[in-house]
């Protein structure tokens, strides 16, 4: 797909060797980088968007998201989240939430989940309420922590609109588990309702009996 190749060689050409071996190290080597910050990666997404993406199908527009997937150099994936992010939720498809779970399980770390679960699930989950729901039920016992993790956190974004009662039910579903990433998750969540119900956050983190770490990260602009 010339999309593709132009794309890879815009970051290419604007990658620092230097910046790479930094922002390698800062996800624990675990990616390849070009070296291009997100503020050049925005200007290039922008760029990109007028000569190939606004051009492009429904189906060519998910089948360039998975192969910018595949690409090693993590801008790839970066910058394809940062577009799906610009996709207004009316063009989503009912079957995009297999789509937006595949992309969560592949090359899975923070950088790109946390962008996935509330930017991309969570407007899937008010477009098509019925069938996010039963993808919950899925979800909720994954072999996977980071799709347990975005159980947790798709709603992040709903302020006042967070259904407490979906929330309580994965804080105590996973409450128990040692995971760094579910306990993180679990404080996050509760951080977020605690900028408009405290006093709800608090009687949950006191009735349940939550670890150190997710207790930390709720309370942390309450006390």
């Amino acid at each position: 797909m010339d999309a593709l190749k132009h794309i890879r060689e815009l970051l290419s050409v604007n990658g620092d060797a230097e910046r790479a071996k930094k922002m390698e190290a800062y996800l624990r080597n675990q990616f390849s980088f070009f070296g291009v910050m997100s503020g050049p990666r925005k200007l290039l997404l922008k760029q990109c968007k007028t000569l190939h993406l606004n051009h492009l199908n429904p189906k060519d527009k998910r089948t360039l998201v998975g192969l910018l997937w595949k690409e090693p150099e993590r801008e790839c994936q970066l910058l394809a989240l940062e577009w799906l992010m610009q996709w207004s939720p009316k063009d989503y498809l009912e079957s995009d939430i297999r789509f937006f779970e595949e992309l969560i399980l592949q090359k899975s770390w923070w950088d790109t989940v946390d962008g996935i679960a509330p930017n991309l699930i969570g407007k899937y989950a008010k477009r098509f309420p019925d069938t996010m729901k039963n993808t919950l039920v899925q979800w909720e016992t994954h072999d996977s922590f980071w799709i347990r993790r975005s159980c947790l956190i798709h709603q992040l974004r709903y302020r006042k609109d967070t259904d407490l009662t979906l929330l309580l039910h994965f804080v105590q579903k996973f409450k128990l588990e040692k995971q760094f990433f579910i306990q993180k998750a679990i404080g996050w969540s509760l951080r977020e309702v605690a900028k408009f119900n405290p006093s709800w956050v608090i009687e949950v983190v006191e009735g349940e009996n939550l670890s150190g770490l997710a207790r930390r990260e709720a309370l942390k602009h309450i006390l």
